[in-house]
């Protein structure tokens, strides 16, 4: 018999965070119209405060226990690391953006809108419990970075690449949606608890194993996987590099949470089925990824084929998942997560620093001589290329060390070595860009790129803290990291 779930405090606390952006959402999409309270100003004190608040509401969440509460939502150490994680992305792109010349566009009263409402579809995903809810997450913010791609800077380039973005992931979202389908078909409930309750007497049956696949197709096609990797390099070249960094960073915290969530809890009775699959996508991924990455001169292009690698690096985590009896590959999963959002902001923002009105695609020739422009950012992008080429003492070293170590306590040898042939390769294309900015003459008539300075200015104010906690993840503070990791990865161990 259906009886309507019982909304209680606790569902309102832990629903705070989404509940706080869409109300910042429906204010702001009624400032559109008002030409009072539209302003460029008005907006985005409206959207900082949303974020603030939104920020102090996941804060504040009670995280020692795991609850499942009304609507499926859960409150977990998981969920709360995955919701300041994807807010403090979405804040850092928010100041990034006040300084560059889509500020005036981003501060609108509809694309602000659109921003907040996508935002709270990922923060649904995170803290989600049940297949419905988070697929409703998913979608709304797809949906929403299909719209912002194309309508931030209106032109052909950015509306082309939206629409393949657009037309791939529907696809790819009915692939999903199928599995999910066919895994409440078999274990009879929606809810993922219940599903790690009951999987493991279906294993066997073919509906549940069609299901485990086909979920991680639909997952490979959000973190960018090969062979489901096509859409990410047009859409993150045609972007606006402002929602290029968010999409880069945030879908990669949500998908892998719900993967966590997922391979160490529901799936790990079904490892012989989605296992092979996972490894050839991670083999794949790393390969090919390194590869393209080396012919290309567009340099958003580049750092998009560097994702799709990097994204192997951690499926090869999730591979040891598999046969693991602790949580070390959720903590390195989770440690390299962390790192890699760090530095592709940081990288990110250094692209939105030297882009101008009329040079808004950079390739890696505009860089050429750009220690003799901006000896500041030089150095920071130089910090960001070592940290993804993995290369000490950067939070990119510790991060492969830790994905490395749980692939290696598993006897993933092999993955290993492909992991650290594809590093090798990457070296090439990172220290190329270092070479062009640091022992190349500007290349006429590509020398356009914004000169930025050393100062006071919130640009290199937010480059520098990027720069400072690059470094000192990997030198001083991966031991505390690790520590706080040990008890955020505490409720996904458990469903083991």
């Amino acid at each position: 018999m259906f009886s309507f779930p019982e909304i209680t405090s606790s569902f309102y606390m832990t629903a705070a965070p989404i509940l706080v952006l869409v109300t910042g959402a429906m204010i702001t999409l009624l400032q559109s119209v008002s030409r009072r309270f539209g302003s460029r100003p008005a907006v985005e004190f409206v959207m900082w405060v949303t974020m603030v608040s939104a920020i102090a509401a996941a804060a504040v969440i009670p995280g020692e226990q795991v609850g499942h509460l009304a609507g499926g939502l859960l409150s977990g150490t998981m969920s709360r690391f995955a919701q300041l994680l994807i807010l403090a992305i979405a804040a850092f792109v928010m100041l990034m953006v006040r300084d560059h010349h889509t500020g005036p566009a981003f501060f609108r009263g509809e694309l602000s809108s659109i921003f907040l409402m996508l935002l709270s579809g990922m923060l649904m995903m995170v803290a989600s419990d049940d297949l419905v809810s988070l697929f409703v997450g998913l979608e709304l913010a797809s949906i929403g970075l299909y719209v912002v791609i194309g309508y931030l800077q209106p032109n052909r380039r950015s509306q082309e690449g939206a629409i393949k973005y657009f037309i791939l992931g529907s696809v790819a979202a009915a692939i999903l949606l199928f599995g999910f389908a066919l895994l409440y078909a078999s274990c009879g409930t929606m809810r993922l608890s219940g599903i790690v309750a009951n999987l493991p007497s279906v294993a066997s049956h073919g509906w549940a194993r069609l299901g485990a696949l086909m979920t991680l197709a639909g997952l490979g096609f959000k973190l960018a996987l090969v062979p489901f990797h096509m859409w990410a390099p047009d859409a993150y070249e045609s972007a606006p590099t402002a929602i290029t960094a968010f999409m880069a960073t945030t879908v990669k915290v949500m998908i892998l949470v719900m993967a966590l969530r997922l391979f160490a809890g529901s799936f790990s009775t079904m490892a012989e089925v989605w296992y092979p699959a996972l490894v050839v996508l991670a083999v794949l991924s790393m390969i090919v990824g390194n590869i393209m990455a080396l012919v290309q001169s567009s340099l958003k292009r580049m750092l998009a084929y560097s994702s799709i690698a990097h994204s192997g690096y951690m499926a090869v985590a999730v591979c040891a998942l598999s046969s693991a009896g602790s949580g070390l590959p959720v903590r390195a999963i989770l440690f390299y997560l962390l790192s890699y959002v760090l530095v592709s902001l940081g990288a990110f923002g250094v692209v939105m620093a030297l882009e101008t009105p009329d040079n808004d695609q950079l390739t890696i020739d505009d860089l050429s001589g750009l220690a003799k422009k901006s000896p500041w950012i030089a150095f920071a992008m130089t910090v960001f290329m070592f940290s993804f080429a993995g290369m000490p003492p950067t939070a990119g070293f510790i991060g492969k060390f830790f994905v490395f170590n749980a692939a290696l306590s598993n006897h993933l040898y092999g993955l290993v070595l492909i992991g650290v042939i594809g590093s090798s390769i990457s070296l090439f294309y990172y220290l190329r860009l270092v070479v062009r900015m640091y022992m190349s003459e500007p290349v006429a008539p590509f020398g356009t790129v914004r000169a930025v300075v050393p100062g006071i200015s919130l640009t290199n104010a937010l480059l520098a803290f990027a720069v400072l906690a690059t470094l000192l993840l990997g030198t001083a503070l991966p031991g505390v990291a690790m520590e706080r990791l040990v008890r955020t990865s505490a409720d996904v161990v458990a469903r083991k």
